[in-house]
């Protein structure tokens, strides 16, 4: 059964030829040039019918004028470098909720148990403990 996604019918493995055509046509339509060509490519190198369809001078021909080579490995490329930017764009956004919300916990995590540790060592100290610190304080305890 075919997906269809905006009025467009997306071809699957066992597609005829002409429906890839007609595909890229309608994608040409409602998205423009480009764009249409990423979408297609990437649908080419999922669903794609090498087989059958790059033997086909005609099928070769009409990707040939919009700039698509079905029989060159670059396609494939193509379709991969649209993925790492989409995966590159998914990072960016990772990384910048990492830092607006994990830097600033684990900041504020790190403030408090250090301010705890501070407050439970005073709490447990007293002045004679304090003057141990400095040499005047141990030598003072030495005279006792």
């Amino acid at each position: 059964m075919s997906t269809v996604i905006q009025d467009i019918i997306i071809p699957e493995k066992s597609s005829e030829c002409s429906e890839w055509i007609s595909y890229f046509k309608k994608l040409e339509e409602k998205f423009g040039s480009e764009n249409a060509k990423t979408i297609w490519l990437k649908t080419w190198q999922v669903n794609g019918s090498v087989a059958s369809c790059t033997t086909r001078p005609d099928f070769n021909t009409f990707f040939k004028k919009h700039d698509i080579d079905v029989t060159n490995l670059a396609t494939a490329a193509v379709a991969s470098a649209a993925d790492l930017g989409g995966s590159l764009m998914g990072l960016g956004k990772g990384i910048t909720k990492v830092l607006t919300y994990g830097v600033p916990a684990i900041l504020s995590v790190i403030i408090g148990v250090v301010l705890y540790s501070i407050v439970r060592v005073a709490k447990n100290t007293s002045p004679s403990d304090l003057a141990q610190l400095t040499p005047e304080g141990r030598a003072a305890s030495l005279l006792k």
